[in-house]
């Protein structure tokens, strides 16, 4: 237990980085002393130190597979830029496991737009109404600035064709989005959807190019002379229309 009279233990993330590094030691002395210095460490500091990108990777993996039931932990890892994908989805599912902080809706949120109170969520809370929310919620969180709150909108189960549709219809849903949509069979199956994503000048090329096969011939010809779509859509679209003018 920490000894509560005594200043708290100053700490950067170069020297925690260290102390990880020794928990690993051949040596027992050296893994005891940087379990020792680790628990002079308050749980807020390191949660500060966490949202740091020159934090280590061996130290983001530590404390990710640590973190427990620490949400600020939690929330601080995935907000770092340095975080691997694969710790990230472990804490995505580990904070979607946890149990809700908040039961009802606090008076002084009671009067509060959707709008409003996603302003006040964790980046946790964010991903958990992005894919458990309501229609209202997933148009506001599909434009987070994070990628695993926009992302988890997909996941959500009351998401409908026609909001995928609108999403990729839209020139301003993220790239990241609109690639996952196009990879995914039963959506690219709807036709709205298909046409939504090759017309769509944000859509990823490759993605584009190769769900371009699926269009009609007038949608082909329309993309050949679209001067807001990609040169290499427009060059593909080209060269199947003339091919299929041959063919005649």
């Amino acid at each position: 237990m920490q000894n509560t009279s005594q200043p708290p233990v100053k700490m950067d993330v170069l020297h925690l980085g260290v102390l990880i590094r020794m928990l690993e030691s051949r040596e027992a002395r050296e893994r005891d002393v940087a379990v020792r210095a680790l628990k002079e460490i308050t749980p807020e500091s390191i949660a500060v130190l966490l949202r740091d990108p020159k934090l280590t990777p061996e130290a983001i993996e530590y404390f990710a597979r640590h973190a427990g039931e620490r949400r600020d932990w939690i929330e601080a890892l995935l907000s770092n830029p340095s975080l691997h994908e694969e710790d990230r989805a472990f804490l995505v599912a580990a904070d979607a496991a946890l149990p809700e902080e908040i039961k009802e809706i606090p008076e002084d949120e009671e009067d509060l737009s959707i709008s409003q109170r996603i302003q006040r969520m964790t980046v946790g809370q964010k991903i958990k109404a992005a894919m458990k929310g309501n229609k209202e919620a997933r148009t506001l969180l599909v434009k987070d600035a994070n990628r695993d709150v926009y992302m988890a909108v997909l996941k959500n189960p009351g998401l409908k064709e026609n909001e995928v549709e609108m999403l990729t219809k839209n020139t301003g849903t993220n790239i990241e989005i609109l690639r996952a949509i196009g990879n995914n069979r039963e959506w690219v199956a709807t036709r709205n959807i298909l046409n939504g994503l090759v017309m769509n000048p944000k859509t990823p090329v490759n993605i584009s190019i190769r769900l371009l096969p699926r269009l009609g011939r007038k949608d082909m010809e329309f993309i050949a002379k679209s001067r807001s779509l990609p040169i290499a859509l427009r060059n593909n679209a080209k060269r199947m229309t003339s091919s299929k003018v041959k063919k005649k």
